[in-house]
């Protein structure tokens, strides 16, 4: 054998260097690639040898191993032995590939033998690898299921589909693994301010959709083990999964709200801001809104940096129904409200007020006509003030006063071209609240302000169906005042965090902006009639609202019960029978019979007294214990603004 030349071997040296790095390499980054590169890298060495010159000697080699290989192949066959006569076979492909290179050189038969090389290497390849994935991963899951560390069990977790390019996407994929669903793919994870995302394809199947995974939430966040809390939504496929890991959160803390943004109800007013610092508006010229969320969740700061917004505004005048008796919540607003109702028979008189606007409004629009004579559909700040509707605890409105429900409604569908904006803040979002099948009025509010929530279920009935899968996970919110916001404007879940205003604030605000006071106003009819338009639209002085008699219990006497009701009251203790009631005639007593029912049932309540008789007839009297005060009237009659 001649002694090859000093500099080509160290050339060979080199060169083989090369070609075993770029297989490491390819072996390293792409597990597919591996076949093929050690193919052409053994062909390519062996076109080397050719060129440097092959012996006899050389040849002898080459043949003698490849007939060494061929008899481990027959013998493997032979003793049934197949792990030998794989490997048989395989020298025997490799080393006539290699022979047949060094012997021929870059030629045709050259390349046959290596294209012949690569397919057969494939053939063994992809069925083990195939099969060794599934083992690791079935191992890594068994060894995460129960609590050991894959490097305490010998698991090398840089096996292939366990390593990322980083180490959050590598802790992302041994997390998938552990939960039991192995991705396909997890795209390159994208760093913020706040965090990281990244967007996950999963393997088909019901068990490894988006929302599966989205259930487990909290075990897939126990498998991260990374700082930060996790966000899971829906990818922009179905068997995506878009994963979003937040790191610091600049919203922990209460948000002061900085004042008044805005002097015109047609421009966005800022409810709060998001992570990196961008405002939540909120287009309430456009459309009703509705704020949901639980008990001591933020409703009703929210509620206050919207009345903060509008009372700067010279184009808007606020109406107010507070459920809470005393009106806690809008109370500190009275100076800025054309009307505030804190019980459901004021309630009552607002939406009647409202409703009769919203007719006359639509009445005044009917008349107008644009510079080239069509008509005016939507009213605009030129034609007048806009009217905005708060109502605070709305399903205990409609729980109180149910017969209120088709004026909402109409109210809710009908109002928007009027320039009347309802904002209607809630803890109980059901069904039964916006009305029931066939009149959800949820639908009439575009703009939608979720706060958090200790359950699930209302986050369907806040956004509509399929919110919850979509990511409006208002349960993840883990602050009062944390905040998600669906209209035209935001169209995918994002949190945030709604302004926060003391009560000093509001206070303050309220006195800024307060309104004059012309004092208690008449006693307003059932069905009011609004004045007369004022400089071109509606606007003047509305009524104050009228007191309201209870039952002893507390609850609001019927309105065609309560003359009988005044009767008594006025009769006092002398009492009186069903005669002397049938001769006061009053409205709807006018027979002894429609007298009678009423009274036996207030006395079997306790509240009536019937034991005693004048001239062989019973005698009722309300007892004196019982004897309830009115409500008093609020004089919270303002002029429009």
């Amino acid at each position: 054998m001649t002694i090859p030349d000093t500099r080509l071997a160290r050339a060979t040296m080199v060169a083989a260097g090369v070609v075993g790095a770029a297989c490491r390499w390819c072996s390293r980054l792409r597990y597919e690639l591996a076949p093929a590169a050690a193919t052409f890298g053994l062909t390519g060495l062996a076109w080397w040898h050719h060129a440097a010159g092959v012996t006899g000697v050389e040849n002898t080699a080459y043949g003698l191993a490849t007939a060494a290989s061929a008899a481990l192949c027959a013998k493997g066959l032979q003793h049934k032995n197949f792990r030998a006569a794989n490997i048989g076979l395989g020298g025997v492909v490799v080393m006539a590939d290699t022979w047949i290179g060094a012997g021929l050189g870059p030629s045709v038969p050259s390349l046959i033998a290596t294209g012949v090389a690569g397919l057969s290497a494939y053939a063994a390849y992809v069925p083990w690898l195939v099969k060794h994935r599934h083992e690791r991963m079935a191992l890594q899951m068994k060894a995460a299921k129960i609590g050991a560390l894959p490097a305490g069990m010998g698991v090398n977790v840089g096996m292939t589909g366990m390593t990322g390019d980083t180490s959050e996407e590598t802790a992302l994929r041994r997390a998938l693994v552990a939960l039991g669903v192995p991705p396909m793919d997890v795209s390159s994870i994208v760093f913020t301010a706040t965090g990281w995302h990244a967007l996950v394809t999963l393997p088909p199947g019901k068990n490894t959709s988006a929302e599966a995974i989205i259930a487990k939430r909290k075990q897939l966040e126990a498998n991260l083990d990374l700082p930060g809390r996790l966000r899971l939504s829906v990818g922009p496929r179905s068997n995506q999964l878009m994963v979003r890991m937040q790191v610091t959160d600049p919203l922990a803390s209460p948000i002061d709200w900085p004042g008044p943004s805005i002097t015109s109800i047609e421009q966005p007013l800022t409810l709060g801001v998001y992570p990196d610092g961008s405002t939540i508006l909120i287009d309430l010229s456009e459309d009703h809104v509705l704020v949901g969320g639980g008990t001591n969740q933020g409703k009703s700061a929210a509620v206050n940096v919207i009345i903060g917004d509008l009372v700067s505004c010279d184009d808007v005048q606020i109406l107010g129904i507070d459920m809470k008796p005393g009106a806690l919540e809008l109370g500190p607003w009275r100076k800025n409200l054309l009307m505030l109702a804190d019980n459901a028979e004021q309630a009552r008189q607002v939406l009647a007020a409202v409703k009769a606007e919203m007719i006359r409004r639509g009445q005044y629009l009917a008349t107008l006509r644009g510079p080239n004579g069509e008509p005016v559909r939507k009213w605009t700040s030129k034609h007048g003030p806009y009217w905005v509707l708060i109502i605070d605890e709305l399903a205990e409105l409609l729980r109180q006063a149910p017969d209120v429900l088709n004026e909402l409604v109409t109210i809710n569908q009908v109002a928007r071209a009027m320039g009347i904006r309802v904002v209607a803040a809630t803890q109980s979002p059901s069904e039964q609240a916006f009305g029931g099948k066939g009149t959800d009025a949820r639908q009439q509010y575009g703009t939608r302000v979720g706060l958090p929530v200790h359950e699930t279920t209302p986050i369907n009935m806040i956004y509509g169906a399929g919110a919850l899968g979509a990511g409006w996970r208002l349960d993840w919110l883990d602050k009062p005042g944390k905040v998600m916001v669906s209209s035209a404007r935001y169209g995918e879940p994002n949190e945030g965090r709604c302004y926060w205003m003391s009560d000093a604030r509001i206070v303050a605000t309220s006195n800024a902006h307060a309104t004059a006071n012309p004092g208690p106003g008449p006693e307003p009819e059932d069905d009011p009639t609004p004045p007369a338009p004022r400089g071109g639209g509606p606007g003047g002085i509305r009524p104050t609202l009228r007191s309201v008699p209870v039952f002893p219990n507390g609850e609001e006497i019927p309105g065609r019960r309560v003359p009988l009701w005044r009767a008594l009251q006025q009769a006092g203790d002398a009492g009186l029978t069903l005669n002397d009631v049938v001769a006061m005639d009053l409205d709807g007593y006018a027979a002894r019979t429609s007298v009678q029912a009423p009274l036996a049932q207030w006395a079997a309540k306790g509240w009536v007294d019937d034991t005693r008789s004048r001239d062989r007839a019973k005698v009722y009297r309300l007892i004196t214990k019982h004897v309830p005060v009115l409500v008093p009237a609020k004089e919270t009659s303002v002029v429009g603004r």
